[in-house]
């Protein structure tokens, strides 16, 4: 069973969904998701600390009632209302009925909403706390990371910092529960995929949160998704921070789209200059075959970004416009961004392309490069420029 402490007072007692092909129902889990939850046992009384989704209930209830040896819990903190924490409630509620919700107020209605749950919820305002016996919950609140009801839960006695799903990744726990006793790195990549996937929009609230927890004291960092962090939490943190900002390491994400070919070899032309310009990290990937899910996160990772389309029913071709969209929806700034593509008799993808950025915190470099039909000398030497401008400003 996926019971694990982190510490003598607070135990995991989270489960994995290895089933579940899509996040949302739109972002692919190759490697499935964790859906984190934790008992904390005072001297008077016992919180949870979230729960989980509805299809793990009657694993998620065995957890609870091994834990506490079939005594009922007394609180479940809700950081997060979105269903993957919440669905269980209903089934909480019917096992625990004398169970108190402890919540803020910007939860209240969604409780309503979702599950009809009106009584037995105990509302908290920032910086309130609430009393186990010798062991005390504070709760900071951390609206729209990513829903407008977050928060986040401080276990004073341990500096214990219960998150949601800020700085959570995609991937199953495979075994061990925290950093320690695990090899993490995968989950760093995750976490890529992850904030480009779902938080990206909201990196000004991150910020604010890590404002409001920066004099806190903090030993451990429990989210809703992914590993428990202790040894690499500043790791962790780090990335988070820099993500929310827009940071990008030195290296390219080449994006194309291809019906026949031809923007293919200008994508493997581009790479190619890149290369010889001295660009280390370099990935391509063709839309058309690779989640988005994958392409977001090495944007949010990388400061490069080529784009390359041909001209489709004289439009930019639907899955590079995807990508545009999706950047743009998430308030993309800080990337160098080159435009690149072909068509057959009429020019329209790379002017489309850079239109989709204008007047948006980033810089699409010039020359742009396109080609007709197929490749020619012109276009090879406008996308040997684009590269060697856009390896200068990595």
């Amino acid at each position: 069973m996926n019971i694990k402490n982190i510490s003598d007072r607070v135990i995991y007692c989270g489960v994995n969904d290895r089933t579940t092909d899509l996040f949302e129902g739109l972002w692919d889990l190759p490697a499935g998701v964790s859906y984190n939850s934790y008992v904390v046992r005072g001297s008077d009384a016992s919180a949870i600390i979230d729960a989980s989704d509805s299809g793990h209930a009657p694993e998620y209830l065995h957890h609870i009632e091994e834990i506490l040896g079939g005594c009922a819990p007394d609180y479940l903190v809700i950081n997060h209302m979105e269903p993957d924490h919440s669905g269980v409630l209903p089934m909480l509620l019917s096992r625990y009925p004398a169970l108190k919700l402890v919540c803020n107020a910007k939860t209240v209605d969604m409780l309503k909403g979702f599950y009809g749950i009106e009584s037995n919820v105990v509302v908290m305002a920032e910086g309130e706390t609430l009393s186990l016996g010798d062991r005390t919950l504070q709760f900071i609140m951390t609206p729209m990371v990513h829903w407008p009801e977050t928060m986040f839960t401080y276990l004073q006695e341990e500096g214990i910092l219960f998150t949601g799903d800020a700085l959570g990744c995609f991937g199953a726990l495979n075994g061990a529960v925290i950093d320690d006793y695990m090899a993490a790195d995968h989950y760093f990549r995750e976490a890529y995929r992850y904030y480009g996937c779902i938080v990206a929009k909201y990196g000004t609230f991150v910020e604010k949160a890590f404002a409001k927890i920066a004099p806190l004291t903090v030993n451990y960092i429990c989210t809703t998704h992914g590993p428990v962090w202790h040894s690499r939490r500043e790791e962790i943190c780090g990335q988070y921070a820099r993500m929310a900002r827009w940071e990008g390491n030195p290296g390219v994400v080449v994006a194309y789209g291809s019906m026949y070919g031809n923007t293919t070899a200008m994508a493997e032309e581009i790479a190619s200059r890149l290369a010889e310009n001295g660009v280390r990290d370099i990935v391509m990937y063709d839309l058309s075959r690779t989640p988005l899910s994958h392409v977001l996160g090495e944007v949010m990772r990388l400061k490069g970004l080529v784009m390359v389309s041909p001209t489709y029913n004289s439009e930019i071709y639907p899955p590079v416009a995807h990508l545009a969209d999706a950047l743009v929806a998430r308030g993309v700034k800080n990337r160098v961004i080159g435009i690149a593509g072909s068509y057959a008799w009429g020019s329209q993808s790379v002017r489309k392309l850079v239109a989709k950025f204008e007047g948006k915190p980033v810089e699409v470099i010039a020359p742009t490069a396109e080609m007709k039909q197929a490749m020619i000398d012109s276009a090879k030497d406008a996308m040997a420029e684009m590269a060697s401008v856009m390896a200068a400003k990595l």
